[in-house]
């Protein structure tokens, strides 16, 4: 269908760079949108799995095409890089998923070292770094289409529950500030939130009999989610998406 970007491009931020803009002159043009689409973005917990990551077991699930332009260790300033990769594929796009921020905020150092944690410092921090949340999801908007569906996907509660490490219930409260961060900027920018990812793990937490996620047990991946947890979360997403 003819799209005419010239007023998006009048309109992106300059953060969004002359890379982004000079694409979205290039391809002014008639596009024909892929209605089964889904990139996703962000850190390890979108990347984690590579080919069996969150976004591609999700894609499989609903017969979407899928790309995946998460890298471990990404903090928000590097969505920006992620986006310019991404290029022509922005205007493609129907649904667009990403997990960033908990390196952002050191969220698995503070579970790390939880004893040293002030938990309602760390909670006024989170809630300080909404602004610069919401100022990474206005930009992904900034860059895609009117009607690409945006979601922001929280951190999911892997902690283990029944008072198998220390500082349990403290572990817990970390990733709920990350995440209420998460779920207020995403309304503040007015993109979705798939709140259903956070319990997703509920009596598969780490340490459980059937761990969807890894404690100190496996120091290559610690406190991350194993691949039976990226099927579920998977599974959660799509099942999201179709019903929104």
């Amino acid at each position: 269908r003819p799209i005419n970007f010239e007023e998006k491009i009048q309109n992106t931020p300059p953060v969004a760079s002359e890379t982004i803009k000079k694409a979205l002159r290039k391809y002014s043009v008639d596009i024909c949108l892929d209605r089964n689409l889904l990139l996703a973005f962000g850190d390890s917990f979108t990347a984690g799995g590579g080919r069996q990551s969150y976004p591609h077991v999700a894609a499989r699930l609903l017969n979407y095409n899928v790309e995946n332009y998460a890298i471990g260790g990404s903090i928000t300033d590097l969505i920006l890089p992620q986006l310019i990769k991404a290029g022509a594929k922005l205007f493609s796009a129907t649904h667009i998923v990403l997990t960033i921020g908990g390196n952002d905020l050191a969220g698995l150092q503070s579970i790390l070292n939880i004893a040293q944690v002030n938990i309602t410092e760390y909670e006024q921090k989170c809630a300080n770094f909404q602004p610069t949340l919401v100022k990474t999801y206005n930009l992904i908007k900034s860059v895609v289409l009117p009607w690409t569906k945006i979601y922001a996907v929280p951190y999911v509660d892997f902690i283990s529950v029944g008072n198998k490490i220390p500082y349990e219930a403290e572990s817990h409260k970390i990733l709920e500030a990350i995440n209420n961060a998460v779920r207020n900027a995403a309304a503040e920018a007015k993109i979705g939130f798939i709140d259903s990812v956070i319990p997703a793990f509920l009596g598969h937490e780490m340490y459980s009999a059937d761990p969807y996620a890894d404690g100190l047990d496996n120091l290559k991946n610690v406190f991350h989610p194993n691949q039976k947890g990226y099927e579920m979360i998977g599974k959660v997403v799509a099942a999201y998406i179709k019903l929104h």
